[in-house]
């Protein structure tokens, strides 16, 4: 992993209604467009890896997402989805074309 600390897309965020493009647009441009050399995880639940391995492969964030972690690991890191789970977090109820730009300038 990087030195910085990662961006983990919690469980649900990943799923409609989120826009997987737009969710490709945030990890594009903060590959990009920043200097911060970031790892992109999805953390979930441990009997829920399969199930979004499959997901995030059919739409393919699996470009972008280096690695699938369970809740019960302790990774550091900035948290985006719905509920707050572990600080530090955004909170938002999707990811898409109508809040990107925020998104992206809450990263950058």
């Amino acid at each position: 992993m990087a030195s910085n600390k990662p961006i983990i897309f919690r469980e649900g965020i990943v799923c409609p209604p989120s826009e997987p493009l737009a969710i490709r647009a945030v990890c594009l441009y903060i590959t990009t467009f920043t200097s911060n050399n970031t790892d992109f995880l999805l953390e979930t639940e441990r009997e829920n890896k399969d199930i979004y391995y499959n997901w995030i492969k059919r739409i393919h964030l699996n470009d972008f997402i280096d690695e699938i972690i369970e809740i019960e690991e302790e990774v550091y890191g900035l948290r985006i989805g719905e509920k707050i789970k572990k600080r530090p977090y955004l909170t938002f109820d999707r990811v898409s074309w109508e809040n990107v730009q925020t998104i992206i300038s809450l990263l950058s």
